[in-house]
């Protein structure tokens, strides 16, 4: 482990760079960053609100050396903070299309190569689905639709560009954010599904690493309610 000592004006570029990455993460200012890390670290202020009653110098120190934490701690926070707030969202909307033709990553070490003839594009094949490119319950999602007969098409969404699919969601701090789901599907009876996969559980362990899980799909179950009504 390297030890060095902290200069407040040597050091205080690479403070400001943290409080970048961390505003990133939540979408606010460095000046609300600053000032919600120093009440919470910093010593000055009321001191009972206080997590740590740090030194100037250690306070650099420690935002700067625990950047990575404190980026998932705010992560967490506003994920939670949205589920108790509601808002009324009037975000722009768009007609969508599946585009013409797209691009997707291939593994050219697939083996045993066959047509995926439920996807939604010609010649997709088995060699763009497999675990180098899809997650495990993504896989496992288009083979189970591969075998399906009441499938018309299944359509890999991307997952960012405003030429995919996407639902408009809040968090705790009120910004707005797309979520793309997964996929589309339309079955043959004419319903069309809009599905998202997730890693569901392993030995008991919850395999789902998403914070923003429940706002996203407490936005994905009011379009579904709007799309009803």
């Amino acid at each position: 482990m390297t030890k060095k000592h902290v200069d407040t004006h040597k050091h205080g570029i690479e403070l400001l760079h943290s409080m970048d990455e961390i505003k990133r993460t939540i979408d606010i200012s460095n000046s609300k960053v600053k000032v919600i890390l120093e009440r919470l670290f910093r010593k000055g202020g009321n001191n009972k609100q206080k997590l740590i009653n740090l030194s100037t110098a250690d306070f650099y120190a420690f935002v700067v050396n625990n950047e990575h934490r404190l980026k998932e701690e705010f992560r967490a926070v506003t994920a939670e903070m949205s589920v108790q707030q509601e808002l009324k969202l009037e975000p722009k909307t768009d007609t969508f299309k599946i585009p013409e033709q797209d691009f997707f990553k291939y593994d050219p070490g697939v083996k045993n190569e066959v047509e995926y003839l439920t996807n939604a594009y010609r010649e997709y094949t088995s060699g763009y689905a497999t675990s180098i490119i899809r997650s495990t319950s993504e896989m496992l999602f288009e083979k189970y639709c591969e075998a399906k007969d009441d499938i018309e098409w299944i359509y890999k969404n991307g997952d960012t560009g405003k030429q995919y699919f996407s639902i408009v969601y809040i968090d705790g701090l009120q910004h707005q954010w797309l979520f793309y789901a997964d996929y589309i599907v339309k079955k043959k009876d004419g319903s069309i599904w809009v599905i998202e996969t997730k890693g569901g559980e392993a030995r008991g362990q919850d395999k789902n690493i998403d914070i923003q899980i429940e706002n996203k799909f407490n936005a994905f179950k009011k379009y579904a309610q709007a799309k009803k009504s």
